[in-house]
C-alpha cells in the first residue's frame, strides 16, 4: 500500500529542487546582462581619432586611423551622405583601426565625419576628412553592358570586376507607347560573378523596344540602355516521337535502367536512378546517340546534370566538356565520319569560379536550371544527335545526365 504522506515529501522536495534551479539561470541572466551594460557612466565623450589615412576604391573608400587611448572606448562611427540628403553611417569596433565607407553612386568629394564612442554612447567632437571614390561598381558594368537578340529573347554580358551585387533591369515598351514595364517572366538578374551572363527568354519574334540599366545594392542606378530588336522565333522540342539510336561505339550504361531514354522522359531534376549514367572506366571520349523523330532546326538546348549525394552537381560524370553532333544519315558502323557534322563545343563554367569541390549558390542555381547553350546560328535540320562527352568533373569520359532539352523550329 502506497504511503501518500511520503510521496507528498518527495513531490515537494523535488518542487523546492526546480524552484532553486530557476532561480540560479534568472540570477546568471542578470548577472550577464550586467555584464554587457557599461558598469560606470561617463558623459564626457572621449578622444578624437588622429593620423586619418584615406584609400578611395571604385565606389567606396577605406579609412585608416588612430585611435584615442580611451579606456572605455566602445568604437568609431562615420557619418556621411552618398547623395545630397541621404546620410549612412558604417561603425567599427574599437578592437579594429579601420572602417569602409560605401555606397557612393558617383566621383564626387563626400565630407566624412569620424566620431568615437564610448560605453556610455558619448560621442567625441567629428573629425572631417574628405573621400573621392572611384567610380561604382554599378558604372562599371553598366559601361560593358551588352545586350544582343538571341532565339525566344535576349543576351545579357557585362563585367563586374569588383564581383559586387548587381542588379541588371531590363524593361520593355508593351504597348508601344514610350512607357516601360516589367512583363511576367522578364525578371531581374542578380549577380556578383565577375562576368555576368544571362539570357531572358520567353519574348515574342516581334520588333519592340527595350531598356536596361544596371543597379546595385544601395539603390543606385545607371543610366538606361535603350534598344531597338526582334528576338528570334522559337520553340521548345516534343520528346515524344524521340528513341534512342544505340549504334556501335555508343557508351554502355552503367546499369540497364540508368539508359539515355532517361535523358528525355521528363525528369529534369529527379535522383538516382533517373538519369543516364555510363560505365566509369571509360578510357576515351563517350558518346550517345539520339533519333528526334524528324528533322530539326535547333537553337539552344538545356542539359541538366544529375545531383549527386550531398545536392552537388560539379561532381563525378556530370559534363564539363563535351560536343554536339547532328546527321541525317549516321554511318550505320558508328565512326563519327564525314556523315556526321559537329554543331558546337560545350564547356560548363562555375559562376563563382570556385575550385573544385566548392559550390556557391550560384553555382547550385546555374546548375539546377539546367546548362543551356546557343547553337551558332544559320544551322541546317538534323534528325539524328549525339551527345559526346570530352571531359567530366572528375577529368575523365563517363557521363551522367538528368534530361537533355532542345529548342528550334
Amino acid at each position: 500500500m502506497f504511503n501518500t504522506k511520503s510521496i507528498n515529501m518527495e513531490t515537494k522536495k523535488i518542487q523546492a529542487v526546480w524552484c532553486l534551479l530557476l532561480s540560479m539561470i534568472v540570477i546568471a541572466g542578470c548577472k550577464q546582462e550586467s555584464l554587457n551594460k557599461p558598469t560606470i557612466t561617463n558623459n564626457n565623450g572621449p578622444g578624437v581619432v588622429s593620423n586619418v589615412q584615406v584609400q578611395n576604391l571604385n565606389g567606396q573608400a577605406t579609412l585608416t586611423y588612430s585611435l584615442p587611448g580611451d579606456n572605455d572606448l566602445f568604437y568609431v562611427k562615420a557619418v556621411y551622405e552618398t547623395s545630397p540628403g541621404k546620410t549612412r553611417e558604417v561603425i567599427a569596433s574599437h578592437y579594429t583601426n579601420n572602417l569602409t565607407v560605401d555606397g557612393f553612386g558617383d566621383t564626387l568629394a563626400h565630407v566624412v565625419k569620424l566620431y568615437a564612442v564610448n560605453s556610455s554612447e558619448k560621442a567625441s567632437a567629428p573629425v572631417s576628412v574628405t573621400v573621392n571614390p572611384l567610380t561604382p561598381p554599378f558604372l562599371l558594368a553598366f559601361r560593358s553592358l551588352k545586350v544582343t537578340p538571341t532565339f525566344g529573347g535576349f543576351n545579357v554580358v557585362c563585367d563586374n570586376a569588383a564581383k559586387d551585387n548587381l542588379a541588371i533591369v531590363p524593361m520593355v515598351d508593351t504597348a508601344n507607347n514610350g512607357q516601360y514595364v516589367q512583363p511576367k517572366g522578364m525578371d531581374n538578374i542578380y549577380s556578383n560573378s565577375v562576368l555576368i551572363k544571362a539570357a531572358v527568354r520567353g519574348q515574342p519574334a516581334v520588333e519592340r523596344k527595350y531598356a536596361f540599366f544596371v543597379r546595385d545594392r544601395f539603390l543606385n542606378k545607371s543610366d538606361t540602355l535603350f534598344l531597338k530588336f526582334t528576338p528570334f522565333y522559337e520553340e521548345q522540342f516534343s520528346k515524344a516521337d524521340w528513341s534512342v539510336y544505340a549504334l556501335p561505339g555508343d557508351a554502355t550504361n552503367l546499369y540497364s535502367y540508368t539508359d539515355v531514354t532517361k535523358i528525355f522522359d521528363g525528369n529534369f531534376t529527379g535522383g538516382w536512378p533517373n538519369c543516364l549514367f555510363t560505365v566509369e572506366s571509360a578510357g576515351s571520349p563517350q558518346m550517345v546517340t539520339i533519333d528526334l523523330g524528324k528533322q530539326r532546326v535547333f537553337s539552344r538546348f538545356i542539359l541538366n546534370p544529375f545531383i549527386e549525394i550531398g545536392n552537388v552537381y560539379y561532381v563525378r560524370g556530370n559534363l564539363r566538356d563535351f560536343e554536339i553532333w547532328g546527321s541525317n544519315a549516321p554511318n550505320v558502323n558508328g565512326a563519327l565520319d564525314a556523315s556526321w557534322t559537329k554543331l558546337i563545343t560545350c564547356n560548363v563554367v562555375k559562376p563563382s569560379g570556385s575550385p573544385s569541390g566548392t559550390e556557391t549558390a550560384a553555382d547550385y542555381n546555374y546548375a539546377h536550371d539546367g546548362w543551356g547553350f546557343d547553337f551558332p546560328a544559320g544551322l541546317s535540320g538534323y534528325r539524328y544527335l549525339r551527345i559526346r562527352s570530352l571531359r567530366n568533373w572528375t577529368g575523365s569520359y563517363f557521363m551522367s545526365i538528368s534530361e537533355f532539352t532542345l529548342f528550334g523550329k
